[in-house]
Order: C-alpha cells, then structure tokens, then sequence
C-alpha cells in the first residue's frame, strides 16, 4: 500500500539531482515556476537596458552613425533571440538541457571575450591613421 502511494506521488520518468524519483510534493510546483518566471522577467529586464546603452555606446564612442548603431544593435538581438530558439531545438532533439547550458555558456563567454577584443581594435582603427579598418568590419560580420 505503501509503494502505491509513493509511486502515485512521483513524476513519471523525471528525477532528482540524486538519480531518486523526484516526488511531486517536493519537486517543481508554483514556487519553481514562479522563481523562473521572476528570473526570466529580471534577465530580459536587464538585457533590454543593455540594448539600449549599447546604441548610446556605439554612437558616442565608437562614432557610428545613430541609425547604423542602432542597427547593429537590432542585428545583435535577432541573433541572440534566434540562437535561442535553435538551443531550444537541440536540446529538446539531440541533447539534454545541462549540455546546451554548458555550450551555450562557453560561447557566451568567447563572444564577450571577442566583442571586447573588437572594440579596443576598433578604438585603435579610429587613432592610428592608416589602420586597415574595413578588415575589422569584415571580421566582426563574418564572425556571427
């Protein structure tokens, strides 16, 4: 009677951290998806904020134009929003979630470290004259 109720009280086919059968008193539920409802709400948040800093960013200091700033700007976000959909895709076809966690994170990680590289080279294309500053471009397009 005992095993009956335990296995009505657990999720089919989901487990804990533990390799146990995770209980549905003491898994997911409100508090779980509230918690990621929140998070997500502070993530988007913040990136929407960094958006628009970056266009300010790209026109006062790296001198572009406002409208091309600020489609560099809406390229960068159709890409981030895109790749999501395609992490979406192969995590539920090929991969599990944790895998596509650790790649995407290690790729999110490589970009920064480049987007950083880039804007230093461009700050140097803008005060070393004859800098060839048309391969920087390039670079930059190729690599997404």
């Amino acid at each position: 009677m005992e095993l009956e109720a335990q296995q009505s009280n657990t999720w089919e086919g989901y487990v804990d951290w533990r390799n146990r059968p995770a209980l549905r008193t003491r898994h997911g539920g409100m508090l779980a998806a509230s918690f990621v409802l929140v998070v997500e709400i502070l993530e988007n948040l913040a990136y929407l904020a960094n958006a628009s800093n970056l266009v300010l960013y790209l026109r006062e200091y790296m001198h572009m134009s406002p409208s091309r700033s600020a489609n560099n700007v809406t390229n960068f976000m159709g890409t981030a929003f895109l790749l999501a959909l395609l992490g979406g895709f192969l995590s539920d076809a090929f991969f599990t979630t944790y895998h596509i966690y650790i790649i995407s994170a290690l790729i999110e990680f490589l970009v920064i470290n480049y987007l950083l590289l880039l804007s230093v080279t461009y700050y140097i294309c803008l005060c070393v004259p004859f800098y060839p500053c048309d391969i920087i471009i390039i670079i930059s397009y190729l690599s997404l």
